[in-house]
């Protein structure tokens, strides 16, 4: 059982993480301010140096920090329950995660963007949660209880559409008529969403539009 002492540094490294992944998202690593991270969280840049070594090694650390959370996000061993249960807790997990925390693949994205100098010390382990989620989406198919896609395409699909929330907000609002970027209809992104991926893997079938709406859309009063 931890001691007091032990909860409260885990808390301030929690925050330090929190913190620093905001920082360097909004700022590149060169771009980032250790004085701004501790501020952020109330202590000073001696005590914040305490806890990590450089600006580097944090920067690391929170790259790390995004990948246990995009792992724990994906848990496809879990999937028994089928297709469409799996499919619809993944995608609102992961937009949810791209909606109220968008600085998390902003950060993510920049660093693929720059090639992935430090994320490429870590992709084995995403190489290899994606080909079990491919070899689940595989048996899937085999079953019949999804259409054949490619189940490789299919997961990066997932995140292309997802990380659009957290890349491009302020278009989405604009193109959505959102007053605030800020305040996007999150139950509507995420119904569409769903419905897109599990009626376009033939997991459902697609819903059939009322009677009204057919009669609007051919011109019939």
């Amino acid at each position: 059982m931890k001691n007091n002492a032990a909860r409260k540094r885990e808390r301030i490294r929690e925050e330090i993480l929190d913190a620093a992944v905001r920082e360097f998202a909004r700022n590149g690593v060169r771009g980032a301010s250790m004085q701004a991270i501790a501020d952020e969280i109330g202590i000073s840049k001696a005590k914040l140096y305490y806890y990590v070594a450089s600006k580097e090694d944090l920067y690391e650390e929170a790259i790390v920090h995004i990948l246990h959370i995009w792992h724990d996000l994906f848990s496809i061993e879990n999937a028994e329950a089928g297709p469409e249960e799996f499919f619809r807790g993944y995608v609102t997990r992961k937009i949810r995660i791209c909606l109220e925390h968008p600085e998390i693949c902003q950060l993510y994205s920049n660093e693929i963007l720059q090639g992935a100098p430090v994320l490429r010390k870590y992709w084995h382990e995403s190489k290899r949660m994606t080909e079990l989620g491919a070899r689940k989406i595989e048996q899937w198919v085999a079953e019949g209880l999804m259409r054949p896609v490619d189940p490789v395409l299919l997961q990066l699909n997932i995140w292309a559409i997802s990380d659009n929330y957290a890349l491009h907000r302020s278009q989405i609002a604009y193109l959505t008529g959102a007053e605030d970027p800020d305040k996007l209809d999150d139950d509507k992104i995420l119904s569409e969403a769903i419905d897109l991926f599990l009626v376009g893997c033939g997991i459902v079938p697609a819903r059939k539009p009322r009677a009204e709406t057919r009669s609007r859309a051919l011109g019939v009063p």
